[in-house]
């Protein structure tokens, strides 16, 4: 008797690449988000802010549960609410930070955060692609002008500066150069700093948790740097260190 051949269909959750590079991010970053929201003074002027951008991390932490149940095949075809309230969160930072309600620092870091997850997402599920105007025949062709000889000699022009090109990342890549292009936005003794302001006396372990993308090593580095430069100061000895913001 011959035996049935059939395809293993996993779920996003058996999933290890997708829990760890999206899931497991998102919650920590979801977490970070209700930590640092804890610490804001709730006034008559920031009390929307804060309403919704709880709101909407919460929506976040839903649509990221909701996802862990999918079969690997659907995920591109309904992956798109959790891409939705990642873009919805990063809109009320943005809005929250303009108010002066969160500081550049704190922006910067969640914006961040949230960029490798949806870069992973865009990598390895999206299947759109945004329409610009012209493509939509909104815009149509514009002819440049016509330029008219001068008569006169103007002077030489000064060469222009060749434009900065962005890094090249592969389809995928989210280890190496799409960090590194992160860290060139935000240099990471900066987003240390931040991470201390949230939570004073954390452990370097505790800084490894919201910043995800290098390591405790590296960390330990910079806060030795830090230490150093007199902004930051240890309590503790060894893996029992605890180190703060010097105010």
């Amino acid at each position: 008797m011959e035996k049935e051949t059939g395809i293993a269909v996993k779920r996003l959750s058996a999933n290890d690449d997708y829990y760890n590079n999206v899931f497991k991010k998102t919650e920590r970053m979801v977490s970070v988000v209700f930590y640092i929201l804890s610490y804001i003074e709730k006034t008559d002027r920031n009390d929307l802010h804060l309403k919704v951008t709880s709101d909407r991390a919460l929506a976040v932490h839903e649509a990221a549960l909701a996802t862990l149940a999918l079969y690997e095949y659907e995920a591109k075809e309904k992956i798109f609410p959790l891409e939705h309230a990642l873009v919805a969160l990063a809109g009320s930072f943005r809005i929250a930070n303009a108010a002066r309600v969160v500081n550049d620092d704190v922006l910067a870091l969640l914006l961040g955060e949230l960029d490798l997850v949806q870069r992973y997402l865009r990598n390895h599920f999206s299947q759109l692609t945004p329409l610009s105007l012209r493509d939509s025949g909104i815009l149509s062709p514009v002819t440049p002008p016509r330029r008219v000889a001068s008569t006169t000699h103007s002077p030489a022009s000064t060469p222009r500066s060749a434009r900065p090109t962005r890094p090249n990342i592969p389809a995928g890549d989210i280890s190496s150069e799409a960090h590194l292009v992160y860290s060139q936005l935000v240099d990471r003794a900066t987003r240390i700093k931040t991470v201390l302001e949230a939570i004073p006396e954390a452990t370097i372990k505790d800084i490894a948790e919201v910043i995800t993308d290098v390591s405790e090593k590296t960390i330990q580095r910079e806060l030795n740097s830090l230490i150093e430069k007199g902004q930051v100061k240890r309590q503790g000895e060894r893996r029992w260190s605890k180190y703060s913001i010097i105010k």
